[in-house]
């Protein structure tokens, strides 16, 4: 029996193996790190998200509600924003909103797609990465490349990126700290910065498409610990791509091969969600395999709202902070009250529409 090939154990490369095992084909997965869990420099990190779970389950087969998929998924205790000074609560309920363990950790979703995977007979390689594009014509055709945030794959795929610029820091707190994400707006960041904590990890996330300096993270840790009394000690700068070189970025295909994920585009452009993009695309990457005109209209759904994102982000980007505070906090102390603007956020975020189209469930 043929091989199917996949480049990239993160949440896409990881869904579509599944997908593809449960039909009966031989699974081989490629990936750089020496395990699941994506970069050590990002990862382990609890992150927040959007999602229909039940929806979720009914387009990729997988459950990753809380009951199925343990401590690696749960409902927010806390959630709200900080915009330019002021602390704002949100209803993360309003638009069905999950924390989630990313990383190498037995507690995260990674490893409880990896655990499934296996069960499903899919094989890994480990410590194997794409250098270039010589590396991906050796591939097969039909090859599904699911390599996230590695300029790597953007590279070796000729995917066109802009590379952002980042601080995280993270520490150990008692595992009854609550699951929480606080989003920061400020006068430090055109973009934005975040704190989170579940399964015993605090994390934080200062973050710009632009490049970002000392300053923005100085500014940002005043701001956290007048915010919420935290304090962390040690932080690490790096960059890595996203894909908003264009509003014309996503694409389910290079050539021969099969895109998934961060790496097709597949995730929202405003302010870069990516865990349910990754998700669903990695079904979908799965149905390319054998249908690729059913798989193409089930990926420009997925990446319907790419484009809005894209061009509100362009024309919201340049505003004056001055103007930037006044608008952010009348919009955040309203979003999560007015059921037009949770469906908006919930609709933008890629994969959603393919989960609710057909579930019966309303969106």
């Amino acid at each position: 029996m043929e091989e199917n090939i996949i480049v990239g154990a993160g949440f896409a490369g990881l869904v579509a193996a599944i997908n593809l095992a449960r039909r009966g084909r031989e699974v081989l997965v490629l990936e750089k790190e020496a395990r699941v869990g994506g970069s050590p420099l990002f990862h382990p990190s609890p992150e927040g998200t959007p999602v229909d779970t039940k929806a979720l389950e009914k387009y990729i087969g997988i459950d990753i509600s809380p009951q199925a998929a343990g401590p690696a998924v749960a409902p927010f205790q806390v959630g709200g924003a900080v915009a330019y000074g002021k602390m704002i609560p949100a209803d993360m309920n309003a638009i069905s909103s999950l924390v989630i363990e990313r990383g190498p950790r037995s507690t995260s979703l990674d490893t409880y797609l990896y655990n499934i995977a296996l069960a499903e007979g899919v094989k890994f390689e480990f410590g194997h990465a794409l250098w270039s594009n010589d590396d991906v014509a050796k591939l097969p055709p039909g090859t599904i490349i699911a390599t996230g945030l590695n300029f790597e794959g953007f590279d070796a795929t000729r995917m066109p990126y802009k590379t952002s610029f980042h601080f995280v820091a993270r520490q150990t707190v008692p595992d009854t700290e609550s699951n929480h994400v606080t989003v920061y707006h400020g006068n430090f960041t055109r973009d934005y910065c975040y704190t989170s904590s579940m399964n015993g990890i605090q994390f934080a996330h200062a973050f710009q498409r632009d490049p970002i300096g000392r300053d923005t993270l100085k500014a940002f840790e005043e701001q956290v610990f007048l915010s919420e009394g935290l304090e962390f000690k040690s932080w690490e700068h790096f960059t890595f791509p996203v894909p908003a070189a264009s509003i014309h970025t996503p694409r389910l295909f290079a050539g021969d091969k099969i895109l998934a994920g961060t790496l097709s585009g597949c995730m929202e452009s405003y302010m870069f969600f990516g865990m349910l993009g990754a998700l669903v695309s990695g079904k979908i990457a799965a149905m390319a395999v054998e249908d690729k005109a059913v798989a193409l209209d089930e990926f420009k759904l997925a990446t319907s709202s790419f484009a809005s994102a894209y061009m509100l982000k362009k024309l919201t980007g340049p505003v004056p902070h001055t103007l930037q505070k006044y608008g952010l906090r009348f919009a955040l102390s309203h979003a999560f009250d007015w059921p037009f603007a949770t469906r908006i956020i919930r609709e933008a975020m890629p994969g959603w529409k393919n989960c609710v189209r057909g579930s019966g469930l309303e969106s």
